[in-house]
């Protein structure tokens, strides 16, 4: 199960057809799937008889046992042999740190839910889509032939082909972050009044603020920017209601044309959160549980808690992950609040830090 192509794509076309309020759906398949990983992960399935958990009885997906997100660090969390493993995802950090690892057979899930999860949330929350089909995007990331274990630039590959026109582009290449190329494309949409999206890291578009500031660029009507990851425990730091002002003042775009992108490298999905106080959504096949680390129960509405993700399209290593990032639940979704305090730097912003501008 979930290793052949008929299985794999059976799985994604399931997923795809998730409702989002279909809970009794999504319920009988993360426990198919939860069922299947105890079985087929002998990291996950020694980490359950650990904790004695691997013969106690699930009903419900909110029961299934997470592992912390830090074990993707020390141990293959793979429900396939190493032989089977064609592509891995690598966390971001510094050299010589310790990264996780996510192993997988193939792209194709990851690919089919990357791509529908986007339009899935500004459709579905009666928002104007930021994903029109053909836009220009231009990408504040290296391409996936410069980072090819980096998960985020893959993802930002499969939307240039699904979404992207033929002057879609990766503005970072070895390390330095082409800006007057990237200008002169931007200019250029701007005198045609071309709708575009500029996606990156939040860090990268610190750089765009850093130097473009004096001179800034209005972006045609319909264009959208997209951040991913935050400033915490960064050598500077900014708050996301200065941020998104910024941003705002520097290409024109309003604040509900900025979203924010939230995942990791061990997820297969991803939540998206709209404008400065917008709060983040999963798309049907996940699920995010807000929980009392004292008490491993989801906390109440209003309060806050560590983030734990039920993930369908981790089929490859371990659907459920327990993170050390911070979120007050809402009644309909989440509110990001960042790393738990003392805890090593993690995130894409941290990669995004150390890109070197060209001026």
């Amino acid at each position: 199960m979930f290793t052949t192509h008929k299985d794999r794509l059976e799985w994604s076309q399931r997923l795809l057809q998730l409702q989002p309020g279909n809970l009794d759906c999504f319920n009988i398949y993360a426990l198919l799937l939860y069922d299947w990983q105890k079985r087929s992960n002998p990291a996950y399935q020694r980490y359950l008889r650990q904790k004695k958990l691997f013969h106690q009885g699930i009903a419900s997906w909110r029961e299934i046992p997470a592992v912390p997100q830090t074990l993707f660090k020390s141990c293959r969390l793979a429900s396939h042999t190493p032989q089977q493993t064609h592509f891995t995802f690598l966390s971001s950090g510094t050299t010589g740190s310790h990264r996780s690892h996510h192993y997988l057979t193939s792209l194709d899930i990851y690919q089919a839910v990357s791509c529908a999860g986007a339009p899935i949330f500004t459709s579905s929350l009666n928002y104007p889509s930021t994903l029109p089909d053909p836009i220009h995007l231009h990408f504040l990331t290296p391409s996936p032939k410069e980072a090819a274990d980096s998960s985020l630039s893959r993802m930002f590959s499969f939307w240039m082909k699904k979404f992207g026109t033929d002057k879609s582009r990766f503005w970072v290449k070895d390390g330095k972050i082409l800006l007057p190329a990237l200008r002169t494309a931007l200019e250029s949409a701007i005198e045609r009044q071309e709708p575009l999206g500029v996606l990156g890291p939040a860090f990268s578009f610190v750089h765009l603020l850093d130097h473009w500031k004096k001179n800034p660029l209005l972006l045609p009507s319909g264009s959208f920017l997209l951040e991913t990851g935050g400033f915490k425990g960064r050598t500077r730091e900014i708050r996301k209601p200065p941020f998104y002002l910024q941003l705002s003042s520097l290409m024109g775009v309003p604040d509900h044309n900025i979203w924010n992108e939230y995942s990791m490298c061990e997820l297969s999905s991803q939540a998206y959160a709209q404008g400065t106080h917008g709060k983040h959504h999963t798309p049907p096949w996940a699920r995010v549980l807000v929980i009392d680390p004292t008490t491993n129960h989801e906390v109440k509405i209003g309060q806050c808690g560590l983030i734990r993700w039920i993930d369908l399209a981790n089929v490859d290593s371990v659907l459920a992950i327990q993170t050390q990032d911070m979120a007050r639940r809402t009644r309909d979704g989440f509110i990001l609040l960042g790393r738990l305090p003392q805890l090593p730097l993690r995130g894409c912003s941290l990669n995004a830090e150390d890109f070197i501008p060209t001026i």
